[in-house]
């Protein structure tokens, strides 16, 4: 019932089977998470309090139990909760827990203590969006800055869940199974995805959800061969189709630029660009292959027009414009786009590393050193920053430069 869009008798055959098998796990557990999916919070509370009594070794019931009880303002179940679920090896999700609870009870020096021990490169989003207002609370606003950075495509912090996922097994008619397996593909289930997409592949060869969920699944397997004869269909099926022709004229055109078959790629992102005027990737990549083709002004031309439509990551776009610029020494434009492309992201090193080298061609040394604090407070690219102060200090005692940005 639940899988399929009937959540009140979901909720009532779940008690149901609690009743009729009391020492079954499952039972309690998937009506306290459909009621609070419904908001129900006291509810949930208390079903989840079923669950855990049968098994207490269940990371995730530990976890939404956290969550649920920081919801409801109840801090000491969620310390106990979040703590448990630390104990049985949640890692992200119970630190985050615990560092939520720490910022509402205004202790944001312990929120940093316990966010900074997690590795970052390995860090989710949201943790850094969680540390970026530790340090803010603390006033050290430059930490903050990077931090939010870091954090700025921060998405909910979510767990994998094994009972929850064997409900799958249950979702009817096509539509329902292209929708989970999207949801599948999001996780990270790939081989998932591609089992129940199989099963319908005979049935619905040509159809747009199940050909674009398949091309998305073999290009993230790396199976490029595959991809592209799944693309190709979409393609033939759906050239002039507005929103899946886009889709599968903009994909089989990226696959084109990374095989560096140039002309195929630029058709095909010309049709994207075509089929969907609004979306800024087919410029993006558009603007890739042109310089690679050191067609510069086309190219830098294809960037700006991505960037005026919107990219929501304007920062790497600016970064590769700048190095176009400073390829051919026009340097002040070179300059510009760098310093725009680290205020774009403040946490983006590279541009900052390039940005103090060509200031160093212009002999605004003052301005490179700068960039270069910033760019070691980053701590990413620690051999890039010291070969860029090597080369600060050699302009300055003795001339400029002579390499493009993005030398050694």
């Amino acid at each position: 019932y639940e899988m399929n869009g009937f959540p009140d008798a979901a909720l009532a055959t779940y008690a149901q089977a609690a009743g009729l098998d009391p020492d079954e796990f499952s039972w309690p557990y998937f009506r306290a998470l459909l009621l609070g999916k419904n908001g129900d919070l006291p509810a949930a509370l208390a079903s989840l309090e079923q669950s855990i009594a049968i098994d207490q070794d269940y990371v995730p019931a530990w976890l939404w139990q956290g969550k649920w009880s920081l919801d409801s303002g109840d801090e000491e179940t969620a310390e106990t909760a979040y703590r448990r679920a630390q104990d049985l090896g949640a890692g992200s999700p119970a630190i985050a827990g615990l560092a939520q609870l720490r910022l509402r009870q205004g202790r944001p020096s312990q929120a940093v203590a316990l966010l900074e021990a997690v590795n970052p490169e390995y860090s989710h989003p949201q943790l850094h969006r969680m540390l970026g207002e530790a340090y803010r609370n603390l006033g050290r606003d430059d930490d903050a800055r990077i931090a939010f950075a870091r954090g700025k495509l921060a998405q909910a912090l979510e767990w994998f869940d094994p009972r929850q996922h064997q409900k799958t097994d249950y979702v009817w008619g096509f539509k329902n199974q292209m929708a989970l397996a999207g949801e599948l593909l999001v996780a990270g289930q790939i081989e998932d995805a591609l089992a129940l997409l199989h099963d319908w592949e005979e049935r619905h060869p040509d159809d747009p959800a199940l050909l674009t969920n398949l091309g998305w699944a073999y290009l993230n397997l790396d199976d490029l061969d595959r991809a592209h004869e799944i693309l190709l269909r979409g393609v033939a099926a759906h050239s002039s189709t507005h929103s899946s022709g886009y889709h599968f004229h903009f994909h089989i055109g990226r696959l084109y630029v990374r095989w560096r078959e140039d002309d195929k790629a630029l058709f095909h992102l010309d049709k994207a660009a075509e089929l969907n005027p609004t979306q800024p990737y087919p410029h993006e990549e558009r603007g890739k292959v042109l310089l690679r083709q050191g067609r510069t002004d086309e190219g830098l031309e294809a960037l700006d027009v991505a960037l005026e439509k919107g990219m929501p990551n304007p920062a790497s776009v600016l970064d590769a414009a700048g190095m176009a610029e400073a390829a051919r020494g026009r340097w002040t434009e070179a300059i510009e786009r760098f310093r725009r492309a680290g205020e774009a992201d403040p946490a983006f090193t590279e541009a900052y590393v390039h940005l103090a080298r060509s200031l160093c061609q212009v002999e605004r040394f003052d301005e490179a050193r700068n960039a270069l604090d910033w760019a070691a407070r980053l701590g990413t690219h620690p051999g890039a920053v010291a070969s860029a102060r090597r080369i600060l200090a050699n302009a300055e005692s003795s001339g400029v430069d002579d390499q493009p940005p993005g030398g050694a």
